[in-house]
């Protein structure tokens, strides 16, 4: 299968930082430098739930049809 090039529909990463930044934007207290980012950033992806994962292989071939059916063009994911 070709694989078109920086195709966010495929490229599970992006859904898991999306994920990051919706638990840092809810944690307290706000985020005080640098340092701190990075250590929040370490605690959440070694602490992101084997369900999320799971659930993003289990799109994959939902988001390649859905590729597929666009011919590499956008798609809802």
């Amino acid at each position: 299968m070709s694989w078109p090039l920086n195709l966010p529909d495929l490229n599970q990463i992006e859904h898991i930082w999306e994920v990051m930044g919706q638990q840092l934007r809810v944690q307290r207290p706000p985020i005080r430098n640098i340092s701190d980012l990075r250590d929040r950033c370490l605690n959440i992806w070694f602490n992101v739930s084997p369900a999320i994962y799971q659930r993003l292989v289990a799109s994959m071939p939902r988001r390649v049809e859905a590729v597929l059916r666009a011919k590499g063009g956008s798609t809802r994911y």
